[in-house]
């Protein structure tokens, strides 16, 4: 074997080694117990347009163990039933709100000022995020707390468990879990203080109220895309506790489905997830190529050892990942194309934030690449 294919092996062997860490020894949210304190806890949700899911994670709240919560809604100037939703909702469930989202100001996201008027709304001592899509099984809110106090932490965020109901969800959407627990061992994020390291899922993130208001809350991301990853690097930069766990078997969310959706959707937040460093994200997507792709595809025609280990390593580890995050076997199965399908989209996003500056997203136009100007009106990387 050549000295890249023993380097590509290695690199898979480390990889096989921090999933195997990662799924057996986590941490997952449904671990969690019981807290002793009952805090109000604020569940906010931002929607445009979801009449579609919003029951559904609406009806899963009103079932929570933990009852001191209050719930509010931000309609974002949705153009479907989405208000009519929330207000069948409140007529079975009075701790929920409806909030009417008002006019877009200048260098916000939608989703960032909604999320900032839901925050303005609230009375809690803890600030639950949450998307309109996701699916809080009957403990999350409680065990949420219960991270929260057993750890001692300001903020937290778990990765829900993706719904897959479609083969291109299948092949597509689990990179997103492959990038997260693959690279990071997650007990990393909590132990260090490195901003660095770090990694958050808007779908489900809470903080504490002293520590969201001293990181600038929403309105110090306005014009963040990757808005939650922007939050948790805040809070370690303070100096503060960032819990980050897996929610899989406790917090379901079914993302995208469509290839269209997943194209859009990926577009958006996978290169600006990387801050639009495009040597360091050009640089991910190779190793993705190389890890993931070429043994695979490489076995088809050659029956090497390169080939067949490489393959089996990736054999092992999405095995594993499939097994503890409910990916199914398709999805094991289709995981060189997958990871194919993640780079054609990543280059996309370069190619729109390089071209054009903007994604469309939900109706609106999204800058996905800082200007000059930007950097004194809360542009992607702009930190006040």
């Amino acid at each position: 074997m050549t000295g890249l294919e023993i380097m590509i092996l290695a690199l898979l062997a480390l990889v096989t080694i921090v999933v195997a860490i990662n799924m057996s020894a986590g941490p997952f949210l449904a671990s969690e117990g019981a807290p002793s304190a009952k805090p109000l806890v604020s569940v906010l949700i931002p929607a445009r347009d979801e009449e579609h899911v919003l029951p559904s994670c609406l009806a899963a709240l009103k079932n929570q163990t933990f009852a001191n919560i209050e719930i509010i809604v931000c309609d974002d100037h949705s153009t479907d039933g989405t208000e009519a939703a929330v207000l069948a909702a409140q007529r079975e469930d009075a701790r929920l709100r409806l909030v009417k989202g008002r006019p877009l100001p200048e260098h916000w996201t939608g989703k960032n000022w909604a999320c900032a008027q839901l925050a303005r709304a609230s009375r809690g001592e803890i600030l639950l995020f949450l998307d309109a899509d996701v699916v809080p099984g009957p403990h999350s809110v409680e065990q949420t707390v219960a991270a929260l106090e057993r750890t001692g932490a300001d903020a937290l965020s778990a990765f829900p468990e993706q719904r897959l109901t479609t083969p291109e969800a299948k092949a597509i959407i689990p990179m997103m879990d492959v990038l997260l627990y693959c690279f990071l061992p997650l007990q990393l994020v909590f132990r260090t203080r490195f901003p660095s390291l770090v990694a958050a899922n808007g779908q489900w993130i809470a903080f504490t109220r002293p520590v969201y208001e001293a990181i600038g809350t929403h309105e110090a991301v306005r014009a963040e895309v990757v808005e939650d990853m922007a939050l948790a690097r805040r809070v370690k930069e303070r100096g503060k506790k960032f819990f980050l766990c897996s929610g899989a078997d406790t917090v379901v969310c079914r993302m995208y489905t469509t290839l269209g959706e997943i194209v859009e959707g990926f577009s958006k937040n996978f290169y600006a997830g990387f801050g639009q460093r495009t040597i360091l994200f050009v640089g991910i997507l190779a190793l993705f190529v190389l890890l993931f792709v070429i043994p695979p595809a490489g076995i088809v025609f050659s029956q090497a050892p390169f080939f067949l280990l490489g393959t089996l390593l990736n054999l092992i580890f999405r095995s594993m990942l499939s097994w503890r995050l409910h990916h199914g076997a398709l999805s094991v199965v289709l995981h060189p194309v997958g990871a194919l399908a993640a780079v054609i989209i990543g280059l996309n996003g370069v190619r729109l934030a390089k071209l054009q500056g903007s994604v469309r997203w939900k109706g609106r136009e999204i800058r996905v690449a800082a200007r000059p100007h930007d950097r004194t009106q809360g542009g992607p990387h702009h930190g006040c």
